[in-house]
């Protein structure tokens, strides 16, 4: 619980949850998206800011659901 403070942004729930991040977004993007569409670069900073203002909270969360999608 001491040290660097991590989080994690994916789109694979069934991989993370085992692993049991201290911090965790889940989005519905595709494999390889999980900060966002190729060059949708308003979705990609939605998606990282949202992760980085996780690390202000303290661990451990209940996993954050991104409602970003691959529309």
């Amino acid at each position: 619980m001491h040290g660097i403070a991590s989080t994690l942004t994916t789109w694979n729930v069934g991989r993370a949850r085992p692993t049991a991040p201290p911090r965790a977004i889940f989005t519905k993007l595709a494999r390889g998206a999980s900060l966002g569409k190729p060059n949708d670069p308003a979705q990609q900073r939605r998606i990282l800011e949202a992760t980085l203002a996780l690390l202000a909270q303290d661990a451990p969360l209940a996993p954050v659901r991104l409602d970003e999608s691959a529309k």
